[in-house]
């Protein structure tokens, strides 16, 4: 996560994290322009800047004239760093100092006396977590130079949903934004964006109370619209995201006369923003001393698009970047001279994700900012890294006929779908001749979410090692607007188990991967698409592999926590009305379908999809004969961040590929049991 101090708007920070020192997170920060070494703010293992709300955190910290606020992982408490002070930078905690209580979404008030952010409170139940806008107040440099500060009580401001996000401040009046959403949406589904009135007590600090609360778009229930982003601009202007009307994330912002108006004088077929599955994502960005001016990214037929949007005019001026395929982290600051500049995360197939600063009026001016200190640059993998295509493909599936339903078009005929492919690629090595590659479908997690083509090593390790790729945008992906994103609902387990599957025998019948070696990997969501092919359609694929892949519904219905507790009415159906459902769509139910062999990857501190969907999985497939290899991480949660285990998952995997495909992976790899071998 990227964020320029407002007041100080040469300084931009950023999260960087560290898989040799546990997968923590640490926070830096540079000057633009400056080309020095970043400085790091939180250095220590103690300080691991991330968040456990919604379990998928975001938004762990925030930083205003200096004074950084942070959520620190182990106790979930908020900590805060003068990083403007002299003497050195004291960290002192501040709130309630509950470890039951978690924060994200922070937003210091320009007075530096409070913050505001978003509470998770798990006193009383995890499942029930209550949600809440609250105000924490900010000890005076007096009290923190003294000691550890005193606990205080958060000051509630908003607790009337069951889930909020995003509180901004108004430059002008003492305003505040946020939005909110209810059981059973999920917040691409639909959110109700406010707004409010702060009431300041004689001290300047919050009352427990907001005035004038007032609900400015979404809310309605005569249509779904999902608001994301809200942001104020110097003159009061609030903007945001919405997809009213055309179904696309795009930019709008309420006008003189209070009403809500799009900011674009045409539509564009566009996602200006991306599913909120954690807090701080930034792609809109008022431009300070630029009157209806906002900075905007977006993406349209597989490139990222940076620019500034007039919302007089309706018209964007877009910047002259590199072929970025990827852009995130919207913000606008300065120079030392003043001049503004986009600063925005970025990344393209053949270079590593980095930091930019790109100027609004300097032409193509682009300043990399920051990147990971141990990133290889693009030219030093010349020769091995493979450049995706998209593809389009029709998603029927003969012979399998009656099963092909869910992902029709509009006609009753086949549906489309979409997929990165990328050639296996590798200067010094050559395929055999005659012989087509061994084909690897990757399905995406989420399942709202969707694949880009910035470069991943993850899938380059396969391209380089002499596999294609077929990274899948099945229906239910985001990117193709809420139309797209809804063929999924009602349907999880068909749509994306036949998108997937028709990507590889579309790319098997153009003569593009061996019909015999087609393989299959997923996480999470896409844990469970892999292992849904395999169960559903046991013809198509010759290996797969799950990482923390859900292979029981029910019982994920069950125990998953409160963000995504009802993520699955939409996706399935209303449990336990639709338990019969969620039976026939768990891959567990069908294990005696599989024959393929398959190997398990999965974190044993994992509260997203618990390990017992992992290790049933496992013991049905190796009760039934199948071939199974299962490797738990200790300490890992969903998704693994310490190196030596993100590495051990990858050569694990290709062992066991070749195991199954006939090969012999090329160095030295610490072999892992096999069952049924």
């Amino acid at each position: 996560m990227v964020r320029v101090d407002p007041a100080r708007p040469t300084q931009v920070y950023w999260l960087e994290t560290r898989p040799a020192e546990g997968g923590r997170y640490t926070l830096l920060r540079t000057e633009l322009g400056s080309h020095g070494s970043p400085s790091e703010i939180t250095p220590g293992q103690q300080w691991n800047v991330r968040t456990a709300v919604h379990e998928y955190g975001g938004g762990a910290y925030a930083v205003y004239d200096g004074l950084v606020v942070f959520s620190n992982w182990e106790t979930q408490g908020v900590y805060l760093i003068d990083d403007s002070a002299e003497a050195g930078r004291a960290v002192v905690r501040i709130g309630e100092m509950d470890d039951k209580l978690r924060y994200a979404a922070f937003a210091i008030h320009p007075s530096k006396k409070f913050v505001v952010c978003v509470r998770e409170d798990h006193r009383e139940s995890d499942i029930e977590a209550r949600a809440a806008i609250v105000a924490i107040r900010i000890p005076s440099t007096e009290d923190r130079d003294g000691g550890p500060v005193r606990a205080q009580k958060d000051v509630v401001l908003y607790d009337a949903a069951d889930f909020v996000s995003s509180p901004v401040f108004s430059p002008v009046a003492n305003e505040i934004a946020f939005f909110v959403w209810n059981h059973p949406d999920m917040s691409w589904d639909a959110t109700t964006l406010y707004r409010a009135a702060l009431a300041l007590g004689e001290d300047g600090a919050p009352e427990p109370r907001l005035a004038e609360l007032t609900a400015v778009a979404g809310g309605s229930s005569k249509r779904e619209e999902s608001v994301y982003q809200p942001r104020f601009d110097a003159d009061g202007v609030l903007h945001f995201i919405s997809d009213r009307n055309t179904g696309f994330w795009s930019p709008h912002h309420v006008d003189a006369q209070g009403s809500v108006v799009s900011s674009l004088r045409e539509p564009i077929r566009a996602e200006f923003a991306e599913p909120e599955w954690m807090f701080g994502n930034s792609s809109l960005q008022p431009v300070p001393g630029r009157k209806h001016s906002v900075a905007v990214a977006y993406a349209k037929d597989g490139a990222a698009r940076l620019g500034v949007l007039d919302t007089q005019t309706g018209t964007i001026a877009h910047l002259e970047v590199p072929p970025w395929t990827a852009a995130s982290d919207v913000q606008v600051g300065a120079l030392r001279s003043g001049e503004a500049v986009v600063v925005v995360k970025a990344g393209q197939p053949t270079a590593p994700t980095a930091i930019y600063a790109c100027r609004i009026d300097g032409g193509s001016a682009v300043e990399v900012v920051g990147e990971a200190p141990d990133a290889d640059k693009g030219d030093d993998y010349a020769g091995y890294l493979s450049v995706p295509r998209e593809i389009a493909f029709e998603t029927r599936l003969p012979p399998f006929g009656e099963h092909g339903s869910g992902g029709a078009g509009s006609d009753g005929g086949p549906g489309i779908a979409y997929a990165f492919y990328y050639a296996p690629a590798n200067s010094d090595y050559a395929g055999e001749a005659g012989k087509k590659p061994p084909l690897l479908v990757v399905s995406h997690g989420g399942p709202t979410g969707a694949a880009d083509t910035a470069l991943k090593l993850s899938i380059q390790f396969w391209t380089s090692r002499g596999f294609a790729v077929a990274d899948v945008n099945y229906g239910g992906s985001t990117g193709f607007g809420r139309a797209y994103r809804k063929r999924l609902y009602g349907e999880l387990g068909r749509v994306d188990v036949q998108d997937c599957c028709a990507a590889a025998l579309h790319l098997a019948a153009q003569g593009l991967a061996d019909r015999r070696r087609l393989c299959i990997m997923g996480a999470s969501s896409g844990g469970y698409t892999a292992l849904a092919c395999l169960a559903f359609r046991p013809d198509v694929f010759a290996v797969g592999a799950s990482h923390y892949g859900i292979s029981d519904l029910e019982l994920l219905a069950k125990e998953t926590h409160k963000f995504e507790a009802r993520y699955p009415d939409r996706l399935v159906g209303p449990y336990p009305e639709a338990r019969a459902l969620y039976a026939q769509r768990s891959p567990l139910h069908y294990a005696d379908a599989v024959a393929c062999p398959v190997v398990f990857f999965q974190g044993l501190d994992d509260r997203v999809v618990p390990p017992n969907q992992t290790s049933a999985m496992a013991a049905a497939l190796r009760r039934n004969g199948v071939r199974v290899a299962l490797l738990e991480f200790a300490g890992e949660q969903h998704g693994f961040r310490r190196r030596e285990n993100i590495v051990r998952a990858l050569e694990v995997q290709l062992l066991f590929f070749g195991r199954v495909l006939g090969f012999s992976p090329a160095g030295a790899i610490a072999p892992l049991p096999i069952d049924n071998e």
